[in-house]
This record gives structure tokens, sequence and C-alpha cells, in this order.
């Protein structure tokens, strides 16, 4: 769901917020959340994404009582149809509330090689040394920790700030 909220009304929001998700946590077949912030102008933009188990798991939400109490004070004022999308994969790291459509696959794929590629070489060229003296399990598994971890905290979320004039150009 994306949300925005007038700069300097964020604290109301998020309170709300922070005690829904502690709900939705306790939600059987719930996988976890995101929260993304951005400010824009005179405005805060949230993007929340739910992640469930599966689609039954998440039918089972959208039905509940807890999600009319989530829509009554995090969805936008007037609500459209389409304030709600849903996403698979890395779609959700691709969106945002002013472009809520996940941009071209290939347009994604050129992104995560533009951060894959230079993580990969990095990892190589200073990571070797000291991945040699580990066994071959463990030296996998500290490389996959460290891209899996880097790709998703900070190296997608900066190139898709970065690049999002040209993930996601104006609409006329």
């Amino acid at each position: 769901m994306n949300r925005s909220v007038p700069l300097g009304g964020e604290s109301t929001f998020l309170s709300a917020l922070n005690g829904l998700l502690e709900e939705f946590g306790r939600f059987p077949g719930t996988a976890g959340n995101l929260v993304f912030r951005r400010e824009s102008g005179g405005e805060v933009e949230f993007s929340i994404v739910q992640r469930f188990a599966s689609k039954k798991d998440h039918d089972a939400w959208i039905a509940s009582p807890g999600f009319v109490r989530w829509r009554a004070a995090v969805a936008p004022p007037d609500p459209t149809p389409d304030h709600v999308h849903r996403y698979s994969g890395m779609d959700a790291f691709f969106v945002s509330a002013s472009a809520p459509d996940a941009p071209p696959r290939w347009k994604m794929a050129v992104l995560l090689l533009l951060a894959v590629y230079p993580m990969s070489l990095a990892m190589s060229h200073w990571g070797a040394p000291a991945l040699a003296r580990m066994s071959l399990v463990t030296g996998a598994l500290v490389t996959s920790l460290v891209m899996v971890g880097s790709m998703t905290w900070v190296i997608t979320p900066l190139l898709t700030k970065i690049f999002q004039a040209w993930l996601q150009p104006a609409r006329r």
C-alpha cells in the first residue's frame, strides 16, 4: 500500500502504523513487512509492503477485522481502488507511491546487473584472501550474506532512488 502524509504529520501516522504492523505480525500466515519512507516536496511518502506465506493467507488477511482497522487507520483518506497493489519478487523494490506500477522487467534486470557486477568484483578482489582461508561452504555463506544484505538494504534502494526517473519516466 502506498500513502503520502503531510511533512510534519508523519508521527501520528507512524504511531498508528506501528500498532497495526504489530497486529499484522501476529496474524497467521504473514511473512513480515517492509516500510519505505521518502520525502517528496511537502509530503512524506510511505510504501508499505506486507508479505504472506501464500495467496490464501493474503486473502484471509484481506477478509479479517484486522484489515478493516488497517484500512481505516492507514489507507489514504480517499482511497482509490488502485492504491493497493500486489507484487511478486523484486517488483516491490522498484515501486513508490508516486509510481505504483513496476517498471519493465528488463529495466529492473539492468539495474540489478549494475548492482551485482561491481559487488561481485569487489568481493572477488578484496574478499578472496579472507575467503580462501574458509571452507567452501562457509565462504559461500559469508559471500551470500554480504551480497544479499548489501543488495537488499543498501545498493538496490540507493540505485532505485538514483535511477527513479529512468525506471519510471513521467507519464503524460
